[in-house]
């Protein structure tokens, strides 16, 4: 070969070796980012997994306080349902005391009413005795 072929040739060569340095550069760089990006994925692959067990811990979360607001509701109207038997318990009662109130002014009124008949009768016996006294009584116990 001549000389100038094996300068052409030489210079090829550079140029090549060049070229292929260029591309295992870029290579390497692809590769490392390849790699970044398949760990990231499998990073988000992970979050994901696990976003998803929450979303299913949360659905269940909300099904348990939806329960829970069921039986709370049920509760309140069982409640409100006991509020107005007392309510209604308390005005019976209410009325009750109000009888039982001049049930017992009556009563007051028939002990006085007693009482003044017990006294009057008390009157009555002792001017009873008196009298018998004064008139039987005395000669009863002198002939005995």
């Amino acid at each position: 070969m001549s000389d100038e072929l094996k300068i052409i040739l030489e210079d090829v060569k550079e140029k090549f070796d060049t070229v292929i340095e260029a591309f295992d550069m870029v290579k390497e760089r692809l590769d490392r980012h390849e790699k970044a990006e398949e760990e990231r994925f499998q990073r988000l692959e992970f979050e994901l997994l696990s976003v998803k067990s929450d979303v299913i811990v949360l659905k269940s979360d909300v099904a348990t306080l939806k329960s829970d607001v069921a039986v709370l509701k049920s509760d309140v109207t069982t409640l409100k349902s006991d509020v107005e038997t007392l309510k209604s318990d308390v005005a019976t009662l209410k009325s009750d005391v109000a009888v039982l109130k001049s049930d017992v002014a009556v009563l007051k009124s028939d002990v006085a009413t007693l009482k003044a008949d017990v006294s009057e009768i008390r009157k009555d016996l002792n001017e009873h005795r008196n009298n018998t006294e004064l008139h039987g009584g005395r000669v009863k116990k002198e002939a005995s």
